[in-house]
């Protein structure tokens, strides 16, 4: 069973415009009375991609990319190949930068360090947040916002508003995972050096186990390929 599910035509939306949910209303004679579900256009000058412009953008756009492969211990789920570049390849286009080795076969490796493919996990750590395949936290999904009280490292561009509910969708999750990815490696910690290995660093938060993070990430990622090669004929 596929874990990513085109969501239904109402629940997506072009940038610059929202869903408005199906809701009751009363009219000036009493009578209640529902509107139908419509997109509306948004209002203000802050651009901010919303849930139902993510799916609406992966859903619309080019979704024919090469299989990456099976992460070492772990499944295929050839489904989340083509999400997972869709948004690297996006978020490039927006001119968000990212290490220039990095591997979307490595952003695999992440969520199976991370989620274990499971798209609606929540973290077993007490007091963490972190919620779906890129285990996206509350406070990540404010920075994506630009809610960050953080001057230095707060976001500029690219915001995303979500709700934690929204980061059980994959397709959103990856989405908003990358972003925060490009954010770690062009704002790394002061005087940390921006490479691959310390945005992965970056990425993981939890009690400063950063550098055990990041080698766990590529020592899965080293025997992954390792593994593509031997099982070759």
């Amino acid at each position: 069973m596929s874990i990513v599910k085109r969501p239904p035509t109402l629940k997506m939306a072009p940038p610059g415009s929202h869903v408005v949910k199906r809701q009751a209303r009363i009219s000036q004679n009493g009578v209640k009375y529902f509107v139908k579900a419509h997109r509306r256009k948004n209002r203000g000058k802050k651009i901010v991609l919303l849930p139902e412009n993510l799916l609406y953008l992966y859903w619309h756009g080019d979704r024919e990319y090469p299989a990456l492969g099976k992460v070492k211990g772990y499944g295929e789920f050839p489904e989340l190949d083509s999400v997972i570049q869709f948004w690297l390849n996006f978020w490039k286009d927006e001119g968000l930068k990212f290490p220039d080795d990095l591997d979307p076969f490595l952003i695999k490796t992440i969520i199976a360090v991370e989620s274990r493919f499971i798209p609606a996990v929540r973290t077993k750590i007490s007091g963490s947040s972190a919620t779906g395949l890129m285990q996206v936290t509350n406070t990540t999904r404010e920075d994506l916002n630009g809610k960050s009280k953080e001057s230095k490292h707060a976001l500029r561009d690219s915001f995303l508003d979500l709700g934690m509910a929204d980061l059980t969708d994959p397709v959103i999750n990856i989405a908003a995972g990358i972003r925060w990815l490009s954010h770690k490696f062009t704002k790394p910690k002061t005087g940390a050096k921006k490479n691959l290995f310390n945005m992965l660093k970056g990425y993981y938060a939890w009690n400063d186990d950063g550098e055990a993070y990041a080698h766990k990430v590529l020592n899965l990622y080293n025997a992954s390929l390792v593994e593509r090669l031997s099982s070759r004929p």
